[in-house]
């Protein structure tokens, strides 16, 4: 079963599944643009041992995630395997990739 209905519902349980200990020191962005139906232009900023999460496109993002909204709700829900979804191209990282996995981290490994 799903745990999320939305991209909607995805986003706002970052803030809750975040981890502050595994963000010490860190300062970045993580600009999400999903396509489609549902999806859009997403800034998830880790700072100070927090997350906030707003609309919008971030100028010099750490890292940069693009994918169509349903894969990427598909990839929250567990009914699709992030590494798989990045080899088949569905979803694409651009940016840091030491960033990549210290964040995936921040969310308890899944974001």
């Amino acid at each position: 079963m799903a745990r999320y209905s939305s991209i909607d519902d995805v986003l706002a349980s970052y803030p809750a599944r975040f981890v502050p200990e595994k963000a010490e020191g860190v300062d970045e962005q993580v600009q999400m643009n999903l396509s489609g139906e549902g999806g859009g232009h997403y800034i998830i900023h880790v700072h100070d041992g927090q997350v906030d999460v707003t609309e919008g496109t971030a100028d010099d993002p750490t890292l940069t995630l693009d994918a169509p909204a349903d894969v990427w709700l598909s990839v929250e829900n567990g009914q699709t395997n992030p590494m798989m979804a990045m080899i088949s191209g569905k979803v694409k990282l651009k940016g840091s990739v030491p960033f990549a996995t210290k964040f995936m981290g921040m969310f308890g490994g899944k974001v």
